[in-house]
Order: C-alpha cells, then sequence, then structure tokens
C-alpha cells in the first residue's frame, strides 16, 4: 500500500549538511494498483471442467464472461491451449480466473508454497490444489495473451507452465504487447493482478524466455512463485517490461532465472517516448540455483546463460525494497560478471532515446553470494538521458566475492566491486553494510553530486592490488576524490563516518578534520555481535552496544545497516485483512442441496442428499466465521437470531463435496 511507501520516505530523508545540496529520488506513485482480493459480492460466477460444468473450454467461459465474474476452474484440472483475454465493455469489477480450491492454498499477503502439504488426501500439496494452465503450442505462444485495451483480469491460485515437448517458449504471460502492433498508449491493456499464481519452465527445454511480461498499465504480481526460466545463449526472465507505462506491483513472490530475474528494458519501446514507471518491488526472493552453476557440486548438467539479478535498463521512480538477492556468478563470453543489480541506460541503438534510469531507491535489501554488487553507467556511452537521484539505503552485501563468484579477472572492475560506477549524478550511498573481497568503488567516470556516508565495508587489498575508494588511473582515497568525485570536500562532510575494515588512512588525509572516518584493522575491532556466524543469521553483523561505532554515524544511530528495519522491510503486510475479500471453495463433485426459506430470519434449512458427515460454516463478508458446525443429518436446521442483518456465506463439506451460497438475513 502507499502508507508502506510513505514510511519508507521517513526512514530515509537525512537532513545532515552532506546531502543539502544532492536531491533524494522521488518514490513511485503505485497508490492506484490495488492488490487485496476484491469484494465478489454480486459477482457471477462461471464453473469450467472436464465434466458437470458450465463449460468444458476455458476459451468459450473468457470470451462468455463479463466484468463482474468469477470463472471457477477445477483444481487438478488441466486446460490446454493458449488463451486470450478479450476488452470486456459490459459489466463492472474483475473477472477473476480461479482454482476451486483455495481454501488450501495460501491465505492472502501469504507467498504460494508449490510444495506445502495441504492434509488433504486429494489433493496433497499447493501444486496439486490448483488449476492447471499449459500451453502445448510448440512456436512458443504463450498461456495468457491480451487484446488490444483487455483490462481487470485477476489470476489466483493457477499453475501456469509449457508442455515438456514446447522446447521453445518465448513466454508464458504476455500482458500486453512489446511489438509495433501496440504504438500508442491508448491500445495498452491496464488493470491485472497475478496472485497466488505457480508459473514455471522446465528443463527439456532451450528457450525458456519469461514468465510475466508487462507491457501494460496498472498490474501487479503478488505471492506467486515464479521459476526455471532459463535458455542457453539468450536472455531469460521471470518478470520483464518494455511497452508497458506501469504502474507495477511486484511483491512477496519467488523469482527464479538465469537471465535477469527482473528486467525492464532490453528492446526499444513500440510506444514513442515510453520510459516504465512507478515501480514498486517489495519483500520478494531473487535467486539463481546453485545446480545451474558449471563446476558446482550440485551443477545439473545444462549450461544456461547467467546475468544478473536486477537490471533497470531504463526506469523512473523505481523502488527495490525489503527484497533477498541472492547467487550470482560469471558466466563469460556468452552472460555477465557476477553482478547482483545492473543499472545501464540502453538506448537501443538510438531506438529508444528517450531511456532513462533516475529516481531509484535501493533500500533494505539482503544481497548476498554474488560476484560483484552494483554496475551503474549513468548514460548509454553518452547517449540517453544522464541518470541522477539514486539513493543504495541500509542494505546488507554479504559475501560480494571476487574470487568464487567473479569473471577471475583479477585486474578488471568486477573482482569482488561493491559498485562500479560513472556519469552519474546525484548519488547517495549511505547505512550500507558491505563485506566484499575487492574495492569498494570502481569509478570509471566522474561523478557529480556523490555522497558515500555512515557505510560500514570491507577495504582490504585485493587480489588485483586494489583497494578502498579506487577510480582507474589513480591512487586510491584523495586522489580517486580529486579525479572522479570533484566535488566532495572535506567540509561538506559528503564522505563522511564510514568504517572501512582494513582501510589506509594515509590515503584520506584530505577528509580526517571536518569529516571523519574509521580505519579499524580487522573485523575483530568493529565490535560485531558474531561475525564468525553472520552467514548464519545476519542480525550477527548488528553492532554490540559496546561498539566503537555504535551510535556513531552522522544521525547518531550505528554505522552500517539497521538491522531492525531489515526485518520490518521483509514483512508482507498490504493491508489486505481489514478488506471485504471472499475468497471462496467451490464444489468439486455436485450434490443436490436445497437452502430454504432465503432470504431467511431467525432460522435456515440446509437439506443435501449426501449422507456423509457434513461440516458447515457461516461467514461475513469480512471473511469472520459467525456460526460453524458439524451434523451427520441430510437436513439439519441453522440458528441465524443472533446475526445481523446482512450478506453471507455459506460453506458446506459434504463427504468430498464442496459447496459455497450466498444467504440473506433479514431480521
Amino acid at each position: 500500500m502507499q502508507k508502506n511507501i510513505l514510511l519508507l520516505l521517513s526512514f530515509i530523508i537525512i537532513t545532515t549538511s552532506a546531502f543539502s545540496q544532492v536531491n533524494s529520488p522521488a518514490l513511485p506513485n503505485t497508490s492506484a494498483v490495488v492488490t487485496c482480493f476484491p469484494d465478489t459480492t454480486g459477482y457471477k460466477t462461471i464453473t469450467v471442467g472436464p465434466a458437470g460444468r458450465d463449460y468444458t473450454d476455458l476459451q468459450q467461459a473468457i470470451d462468455a464472461a463479463n466484468l463482474g465474474t468469477m470463472i471457477v476452474l477445477d483444481a487438478g484440472a488441466t486446460y490446454k491451449g493458449g488463451f486470450t483475454l478479450p476488452n470486456k465493455t459490459t459489466g463492472k469489477g474483475w473477472i477473476i480466473i480461479m482454482s476451486s480450491r483455495m481454501d488450501l492454498l495460501s491465505a492472502e499477503e501469504t507467498r504460494i508454497k508449490p510444495n506445502a502439504t495441504t492434509g488433504n488426501v486429494s489433493f496433497p500439496d499447493q501444486q496439486a490444489a490448483m488449476a492447471k494452465i499449459i500451453t502445448v503450442n510448440t512456436s512458443g505462444i504463450p498461456c495468457f495473451a491480451t487484446q488490444t485495451n483487455a483490462h481487470h483480469y485477476r489470476f489466483v491460485g493457477l499453475e501456469i507452465t509449457a508442455d515438456s515437448a514446447v522446447k521453445n517458449s518465448y513466454g508464458l504471460m504476455q500482458l500486453g504487447d512489446a511489438s509495433s502492433a501496440q504504438n500508442s498508449m491508448s491500445q495498452v491493456p491496464d488493470h491485472f493482478v497475478v496472485d497466488r499464481c505457480y508459473i514455471h519452465g522446465h528443463g527439456y527445454a532451450t528457450i525458456m524466455k519469461f514468465g510475466v511480461r508487462l507491457d501494460c498499465a496498472n498490474a501487479a504480481i503478488i505471492d506467486s512463485y515464479v521459476s526455471e526460466f532459463h535458455s542457453i545463449g539468450y536472455d531469460a526472465q521471470a518478470i520483464a517490461g518494455v511497452n508497458g507505462p506501469g504502474p507495477f506491483k511486484i511483491i512477496n513472490n519467488y523469482l527464479e532465472a538465469s537471465g535477469e530475474n527482473i528486467l525492464f528494458g532490453g528492446a526499444a519501446a513500440s510506444i514513442k517516448g515510453l520510459v516504465p514507471s512507478d515501480i514498486e518491488i517489495r519483500q520478494n526472493y531473487f535467486y539463481k540455483p546453485w545446480s545451474w552453476k558449471v563446476g558446482h557440486s550440485s551443477y545439473a548438467g545444462k549450461h544456461w546463460t547467467i546475468k544478473n539479478l536486477f537490471e533497470l535498463k531504463t526506469g523512473v521512480r523505481v523502488l527495490l525494497d525489503g527484497n533477498i538477492l541472492e547467487n550470482c556468478w560469471a558466466d563469460l563470453p556468452t552472460g555477465q560478471s557476477g553482478y547482483a543489480i545492473l543499472l545501464t541506460i540502453r538506448t537501443e541503438g538510438g531506438g529508444s532515446p528517450q531511456a532513462e534510469v533516475s529516481d531509484i531507491t535501493i533500500s533494505n535489501n539482503i544481497i548476498k553470494h554474488v560476484g560483484a554488487g552494483i554496475t551503474f553507467a549513468g548514460t548509454d556511452g553518452g547517449q540517453g538521458i544522464q541518470s541522477k537521484r539514486v539513493k543504495i539505503y541500509n542494505n546488507l552485501f554479504e559475501d560480494i566475492n571476487g574470487p568464487a563468484f567473479g569473471d577471475s579477472n583479477i585486474y578488471g572492475p568486477n573482482d569482488g566491486s561493491f559498485i562500479k560506477i560513472g556519469q552519474a549524478h546525484d548519488v547517495i550511498i549511505d547505512h550500507n553494510t558491505i563485506f566484499q573481497t575487492g574495492e569498494i568503488t570502481w569509478a570509471f567516470d566522474t561523478c557529480s553530486g556523490f555522497i558515500y556516508t555512515n557505510n560500514l565495508s570491507n577495504s582490504f587489498v585485493s587480489a588485483g592490488s586494489y583497494q578502498g575508494v579506487y577510480g582507474p588511473g589513480v591512487q586510491q582515497g584523495n586522489a580517486t576524490f580529486s579525479k572522479y568525485f570533484t566535488d566532495i570536500t572535506d567540509a561538506n562532510k559528503r564522505f563522511h563516518k564510514n568504517v572501512m575494515i582494513g582501510g589506509d588512512a594515509n590515503k584520506y588525509t584530505n577528509f580526517n578534520s571536518a569529516s571523519i572516518n574509521y580505519y579499524p584493522t580487522s573485523a575483530a575491532n568493529v565490535g560485531f555481535v558474531n561475525y564468525g556466524n553472520g552467514g548464519l543469521d545476519y542480525h550477527n553483523y548488528a553492532l554490540t552496544n559496546t561498539s566503537s561505532y555504535h551510535n556513531n554515524a552522522s544521525d547518531n544511530k550505528d554505522i552500517g545497516a539497521d538491522f531492525n528495519k531489515l526485518d520490518s522491510a521483509q514483512k508482507a503486510d498490504r493491508g489486505c485483512g481489514s478488506s471485504t475479500s471472499i475468497i471462496e471453495k467451490f464444489e468439486t463433485n455436485k450434490s443436490q442441496i436445497s437452502i430454504y426459506p432465503n432470504p431467511a430470519n431467525r432460522i435456515i434449512y440446509v437439506n443435501t442428499n449426501d449422507g456423509y458427515l457434513k461440516k458447515y460454516s457461516l461467514t461475513d463478508l469480512s471473511a469472520k466465521i459467525v456460526v460453524a458446525g458439524k451434523t451427520t443429518l441430510n437436513t439439519f436446521p441453522i440458528n441465524l437470531e443472533s446475526l445481523p442483518n446482512g450478506i453471507y456465506i455459506l460453506s458446506l463439506e459434504c463427504g468430498n463435496s464442496f459447496t459455497n451460497h450466498r444467504v440473506v438475513v433479514v431480521n
């Protein structure tokens, strides 16, 4: 919710003199993207399944649905094809395509776990409780694709994948169109939510290009599991976008891809002047399995092309907050050098001269087990709009390890570097904890408005003899600042209150009067809670109250990251608990049920022809259970006397039959 961003803003605004002439980034405005499940009172229900349903063909059901319809698919059933999402102009609300057994899946605001057990014999794990959408087209068409101006579709509890016979898949969910067919904003599809879905490729393919493409407006991917997107010799992404304006929310997902786990840009936008904007990326787990790493003990034998974890080739007002980004290694010559994050403007050979990477906030993330940290090119070889207003705040960079994950060129810029940077303006790096094997900076070109404050990092000599704040052609420290960061002075305190473990104080004599920095010889001299066990629990990298650097930052807080903020940022709370959302479980076997009278006042009667043990519950529109019980009777009463007037949902379990019914109470 937007309140989360406002809270974050209160965390990241710093008012010391070092920041007074440097502009902080604007945060994304994503308030229009509503992720909570809507109130479905008054919605029509269409069932789709192999037998005894309204439809057996999913495309026919989609074509027949108006806005304000729930399309309920039998859990465990398979729906083959590529399905088209038309533009609907009749009705109000959403078209919701969902599994019939949402009661067996994760609750709202909780990430799906395909292998998690359900306790149900018929549907033993969450994957089994999903409806399965499988593209069988060997030319690579997606499971879902949109028509021009399609809008208001929500996907819930679906497994979305490609048949093993599909060797080249070019994407599974195409929301919008990146081609020249979508060349104006008036054509852009809008309002999509992918909610608690399992979207995955398979290992039999050469190309599994992407899970979801966001070439649309106003869309969210939430609480989902997106995995096995990988290619040989090509990029592959869990989530990508080129030709969609935003706003977007990508929240609380597992994201796995060999190329870029999330990428915006990578091709020229067909809509003139378009830059994806207002993008909120929070609480996700970016991951590359070790089974993809050639030479690792768990390597599975297929050499997918490895690039990075998060990349912006274009994008404005982007928030990357509260995520875990884990595992990235060099894979040259076809892949990249092992960086976790790339902020690299690309004008695509002049096809996107408007490309820009500005107003970027990277905060409260944990980045670990990578060959290098961040590479940041402020222009595309002098082309594009210069990057500006970027803040890297309160992150933990752990095991940034050139020897283990880098490109083996110890004399290059990618061997365990924290940040490779040039040609950018107004870049704030503040309150980070960084454990890297290489230099802190590799400044390949000048930057103005650069701030490096309150950070705790390694500053040992690398295998290539680089150290600390460094830029090619000069020594670290004073000389690097004079050549690459020319507007930083001792007086303006833009290089201030940093702890540089193993650093050489003699190289930073220009910053030891008004500016104060610290150079302990080893981690043992810092005062960590338990540095040796930090890899087991990152809280051990926090400072003790007796550390010399406790409450010693320019804002009187600990130097380095605030681990309480890291914890808070990872909590998935979007405020959906107070919404009038009802996610219903629908019958999987037909049973003759009658409910009377309805509307009712004091008592309502339920009659079934099923002799099995019956459970029932009545919930109000906030999903609170107000009446519940069991019975073995074929006809039984439910007392309603204590209930206020209103609409309720009566859920019945009769043997293997599950049904939901709306009940109106009028007392």
